[in-house]
């Protein structure tokens, strides 16, 4: 049975990152960081979804990421993501030029996440909807069809730069964790949150998921 995604940690910083991820209860294959990576790439069977974490911006690190992601679209794969390091504060112009650029080269969503956010958040972002049961339901065409290449800016619920992101919005994706006792005021909440700052298209995804280390919510603003 094909993976729901292949997640593949291109550095040891992302390596210990994504190992704090249940991959094995979303129906994930985490490839860890090493010097056979490209080895066990060839070998891996891909998931719908890959997901690429990089431990640097630069060029030489995107290149690494896009022949990833070739590698595994040969083998099955489907949408390619590649996650960089965060970032201290929201991109400017020119940062975001380098983002489309990155995107437009390797063919792949570029995702920036932005301050507390973590290569995991982005992990639990796209995946936990597709593989948690929630008391909001998402048809999974909706998050594959997010993942065209473009870029993305991945914001935790409580950081204020999101506010600031929104109105440059396409579309959002807003995935709400919610514990056991959660109820749906808070997915209400969120979407008011994300309507009161932008006309983009929302897609709101809601996960049940165990009390964790984890955020409440995470935004993904496609641009």
């Amino acid at each position: 049975m094909q993976p729901l995604c292949t997640v593949v940690a291109l550095g040891a910083a992302p390596a210990r990152a994504a190992a704090r991820f249940d991959a094995a209860a979303c129906a994930c294959d985490l490839l860890p960081f090493g010097e056979d990576l490209f080895a066990r790439i060839k070998h891996a069977e891909a998931g719908s979804m890959v997901l690429l974490l990089t431990d640097e911006s630069d060029d030489p690190a995107l290149a690494g990421a896009a022949k990833a992601a070739r590698i595994l679209e040969r083998r099955g794969g489907g949408e390619a993501v590649v996650v960089l390091p965060s970032v201290p504060a929201l991109p400017g112009p020119q940062a975001r030029a380098r983002l489309e650029r990155a995107a437009t080269l390797s063919r792949c969503c570029v995702v920036q996440p932005v301050g507390p956010a973590s290569w995991a958040d982005a992990v639990r972002c796209f995946v936990e909807p597709l593989a948690v049961f929630g008391l909001i339901g998402i048809d999974p065409r909706e998050i594959h069809g997010l993942l065209r290449p473009r870029t993305v800016l991945l914001h935790l619920w409580q950081d204020d730069s999101l506010d600031r992101a929104l109105p440059d919005a396409r579309e959002v994706l807003v995935t709400c964790r919610l514990r056991p006792s959660a109820t749906l005021r808070e997915v209400e909440e969120a979407a008011r949150r994300v309507r009161e700052s932008t006309e983009a298209r929302l897609v709101l995804a809601g996960p049940e998921v165990a009390r964790d280390e984890g955020p409440r919510a995470i935004a993904a603003v496609f641009l």
